[in-house]
């Protein structure tokens, strides 16, 4: 790199030279002709070297003048930042305040403190949007910088700034509104009581929901710039969080209230209830599965759920309608199946199954539901094979001449309650009737499988492959005996 000192000696040398023979030769007898020559050359290369050095100077100067702009480019640039970097905080800040406010004139209020000193602001409001009457009602107001009761209110049955944001869920902005909408300034004037030449609207918005419309309005034309309008859109997503979050409040305040009343007029029955009420909830989780129970009572009045996976099974005793028809006491039928069925639900809740029901002689259970479970394949099936044998032990004890038919089928099913008088929690879906379909195919003393349940379990399990047997309104369909465990 070039020493700067030695740059400077370089760029002087040939006049440092001349100089210095200019002083030899005075000290020497030259004549003044040889003398009058030698000072016209130094003279000449003195001139060369002012003329140099003063556009050298003007350079000088150039540079400082770019230098002192650039500086005050930088400083306006830093300023530009440090002001978008406090308008952010702040907004962030008012963003806070207004969806932590329950209280449409505390929010309207607080963003009129807010761009008061920023942003004309004639004119802030927030209407709020009644859909069933098609109807925007601007009951909050700030109107030169006081809140202002107001009736004012605008249709979407016609043409206007209000039913235009709303129907097509855009914002308008009007910088001067006798040149853009000269059809509009009557209407607007008689609205808002002001001729006002600048006018924003813009939709506040929930997810899809439009529930309303922040405004701001000016005297002036052209009164908002780019940066101006992304503040109001910042301002109005918050005042959408804010409002949703207030009508959310009051209705909750409001069903809460309605529970309150209804608490109180419990508690004065609650003594003379609770006894009944005691035996109800027996009952009802006899009828119902138990998380089914909690959420009829919590008030869900329509229960349906989907599960990706469940298994069904179809236990049906064969040769009993026979067997009933020769039996003189049906008392003693009766014993009999409730024998049965007891000890199939016994064997239910050793799996932690869910039984869905008895259809005469025919017992229904299903695993992975209400609450899934990735074993409910395996302990149903191990379940079927205790059925088995608690009904052979069952039929030996007491000679009869019956037998028993079990159905297996896993995949996706809807569970849910239906009536109202008495409920009853069932299942709905393909997999349910296939499932049946397999008990209707099968053999007594046996498990019939679906292929399903094959692909599923033949790791694990010991199946007989039956074929393609031919299922009413399925088709053929493979078949599978389940033998045990390998």
């Amino acid at each position: 790199m070039v020493n700067p000192e030695e740059e400077k000696e370089e760029f002087f040398k040939e006049e440092q030279e001349l100089l210095n023979r200019f002083k030899e030769n005075i000290t020497q007898n030259l004549s003044l002709g040889r003398i009058t020559e030698e000072y016209k050359l130094l003279g000449s290369k003195y001139d060369a070297l002012l003329r140099q050095t003063l556009k050298l100077m003007k350079i000088g100067d150039s540079n400082q003048r770019r230098l002192i702009r650039t500086q005050n480019e930088l400083q306006a640039t830093n300023l530009k930042l440090e002001l978008t970097y406090n308008n952010l905080k702040s907004l962030s800040q008012l963003g806070q305040t207004l969806t932590s406010s329950l209280d449409t004139k505390e929010i309207i209020l607080t963003i009129n403190k807010h761009i008061q000193g920023i942003m004309d602001s004639e004119i802030i409001t927030i209407g709020m949007y009644e859909e069933e009457k098609e109807i925007i009602k601007y009951k909050f107001l700030v109107k030169n910088h006081k809140f202002t009761p107001s009736l004012a209110s605008e249709t979407l049955k016609e043409d206007n700034f209000s039913s235009r944001c709303i129907i097509e869920k855009k914002e308008i902005i009007i910088l001067d509104i006798e040149t853009e909408y000269p059809n509009f300034v009557e209407n607007s004037q008689k609205l808002w009581d002001e001729k006002l030449l600048s006018q924003v609207y813009i939709p506040l918005q929930v997810e899809d929901r439009v529930i309303g419309i922040f405004s701001v309005q000016s005297y002036n034309k052209d009164a908002y710039n780019i940066n101006q309008l992304s503040i109001l859109r910042t301002m109005a997503s918050y005042v959408a969080i804010a409002i949703d979050n207030a009508d959310a409040y009051k209705e909750l305040s409001k069903k809460n209230k309605q529970l309150k009343e209804q608490m109180e007029k419990v508690k004065i029955l609650n003594d003379k209830l609770e006894v009944e009420m005691d035996k109800s909830e027996t009952l009802l989780l006899n009828i119902l599965p138990k998380s089914i129970a909690e959420r009829l009572k919590k008030g869900e009045n329509i229960i349906s759920d989907y599960f990706e996976e469940a298994s069904v099974l179809f236990a049906d005793i064969a040769g009993f309608t026979k067997m009933s028809s020769k039996m003189s006491s049906q008392e003693k039928l009766v014993d009999i199946l409730n024998e049965i069925f007891t000890n199939f639900d016994k064997v239910t809740n050793k799996y932690k199954l869910e039984k869905i029901k008895t259809i005469g002689d025919c017992y229904m259970v299903a695993g992975g539901i209400p609450v899934p479970n990735e074993e409910h394949l395996i302990r149903i099936t191990e379940a079927s094979m205790e059925m088995i044998e608690a009904f052979n032990k069952i039929q030996y004890e007491l000679q009869i001449d019956i037998g028993l038919r079990i159905g297996i089928n896993a995949g996706p099913i809807v569970a849910g309650v239906i009536g109202k008088n008495k409920f009853v929690y069932d299942l709905w879906g393909d997999t349910v009737n296939i499932a049946s379909r397999m008990e209707s195919n099968g053999m007594i003393g046996r498990v019939n499988c679906s292929d399903y349940v094959f692909q599923k379990l033949n790791h694990k399990y010991i199946f007989e492959y039956r074929g393609e047997l031919e299922v009413k309104g399925k088709g053929p369909m493979k078949m599978y005996f389940l033998e045990g465990k390998k």
